[in-house]
């Protein structure tokens, strides 16, 4: 049996990194360890780590000296963690024990129907949110074989492109794949303190990976509001990620509109869409053809969502 590294980064989670961690020692897959990275937490969350570090020897704790970001911890886990595989799990979320066997399952078998040697597995997660409120989010390739792969998904995550009528997140907290996997693009960009999970994959699409997903939601994915994800930080790492991929973008043909929607996208959601008119206006005037693909794109995102329905999860 295949060693499985679950990969969990921390930081200030005092009030659920213990779920966390417990969900993953409860997964029925077996052999597995559990790679806790803390990136400096300045809260109780550390002391929570060393203590049930000492309660179960598949938990290997380590420290960040300083605050160095998610994208950095991520690369710590990958550093640290000995597995065949390694699974992402988030400190504020839950996964049903069954997660890492099925996600194992689909990657295995789906490398043996199609001979693909890098796959990626996410699975669809159960968002609950502030207010209590809970949303079903699909993910990318759910159940079908083949899965989408290579430059489409790439379009997918850059433009919004659909892919073969399958839609959905693709959240580092419902991700597994094997270790070569993330070997083969250098793991994740510490630069980024958001969007790093979309950088990755964006990377690991134009490397010719396969996105395998999975239906049911075996995550809780715990929605929460932090200091780096402001509107404005949003936006700035945004911005940074298309700058990242400009001349992929300017290959495309579509650099100038990317960063012109993007700045539109930010200004409604700080001053609403009076804010954003000028900047709507600007995209209708000059790139009309650009802003009317853009807009259908979305539309297939609402039907997903209605299709796929888990009132139970």
């Amino acid at each position: 049996m295949d060693l499985v590294s679950v990969g969990i980064t921390c930081f200030n989670a005092e009030d659920t990194i213990e779920r966390a961690i417990r969900s993953a020692q409860a997964q029925t897959w077996l052999p597995l360890e559990i790679v806790v990275v803390d990136d400096s937490s300045t809260d109780g969350s550390w002391p929570i780590v060393q203590r049930l570090a000492a309660e179960d020897d598949r938990i290997r704790a380590v420290r960040h000296p300083e605050n160095r970001g998610v994208g950095a911890a991520r690369n710590s886990v990958l550093e640290h963690a000995s597995g065949d595989f390694v699974a992402f799990f988030d400190d504020d979320d839950e996964s049903r024990p069954e997660r890492v066997a099925e996600q194992y399952r689909r990657i295995v078998e789906y490398e043996f129907e199609t001979g693909a040697r890098s796959v990626v597995c996410y699975a669809a997660t159960n968002q609950v949110y502030p207010d209590g409120q809970s949303r079903y989010s699909p993910t990318l390739g759910m159940d079908v074989t083949p899965a989408p792969a290579g430059e489409r998904v790439a379009r997918l995550i850059l433009l919004g492109e659909p892919v073969d009528g399958s839609t959905g997140a693709c959240p580092t907290s419902s991700q597994m794949a094997r270790r070569r996997a993330y070997e083969m693009v250098g793991g994740f960009d510490g630069e980024f303190r958001r969007h790093e999970d979309t950088d990755f994959n964006l990377r690991l699409a134009l490397a010719g990976a396969h996105f395998a997903g999975l239906a049911k939601p075996l995550v809780v994915q715990t929605v929460t509001i932090t200091a780096d994800k402001t509107v404005e930080e949003e936006r700035r790492f945004a911005l940074q990620l298309i700058e990242k991929h400009r001349e992929l973008l300017k290959r495309w043909k579509w650099y100038d509109f990317s960063r012109r929607w993007t700045e539109m996208k930010y200004s409604m959601l700080q001053g609403g869409m009076m804010n954003a008119l000028p900047r709507i206006a600007g995209l209708f005037f000059k790139s009309p053809l650009k802003l009317a693909q853009k807009t259908a794109w979305a539309l297939p995102n609402r039907k997903t969502y209605k299709r796929y329905r888990y009132p139970n999860a």
